[in-house]
């Protein structure tokens, strides 16, 4: 009998082990599907921030792009101006030479002293003039249009026309 209670305290005892141990698994599991799950929060969490990272990087790459769009169509707005008005100051003097020049010829001929080969010099320099005077009138009209294209508000429209 000392031996039937024996063997079988060792049967229950390995049963209820085989029931612990099962149970233990089962917590395992258990513990396992919560940190899977623990786990595929924290991949959505991560993915979540970084989209947001990067959505913010795209708005500031896209409000700096802007800002810069906006400095070089000032600069060039500028540069613009400057070159308008060196043409018309250029126009302005080619305009007195040519009245000086054409001035000039008028009193040599009134004087009657100075040959025809003098004359034809003259009329020359005054046509190199009248030239001078519509390559600066051209330059005005280039310079014209670039400070009124640079004048509007609208740096993308700016970025399209240089492209």
């Amino acid at each position: 009998m000392k031996n039937f209670t024996l063997l079988s305290i060792l049967f229950l005892g390995i049963a209820f082990n085989s029931v612990f141990a099962q149970q233990a698994e089962e917590l395992t599991n258990e513990e396992k599907s919560e940190l899977k799950k623990q786990m595929k929060e924290d991949k959505k969490a991560v993915a979540l921030e970084k989209a947001e990272l990067k959505a913010a990087k795209k708005e500031q790459k896209l409000s700096e792009a802007v800002v810069k769009a906006e400095e070089k169509r000032i600069s060039n707005l500028q540069k613009s101006q400057k070159k308008y008005d060196k043409a018309l100051t250029a126009k302005q003097k080619a305009e007195i030479k040519y009245a000086k020049q054409n001035l000039k010829i008028e009193k040599a001929k009134q004087k009657g002293k100075t040959e025809t080969a003098d004359i034809a010099k003259m009329e020359l320099k005054l046509k190199k003039t009248e030239i001078s005077i519509q390559e600066a009138q051209a330059n005005i009209d280039k310079y014209q249009r670039d400070i009124e294209r640079y004048s509007s508000n609208s740096p993308s429209k700016v970025e399209d026309e240089e492209n």
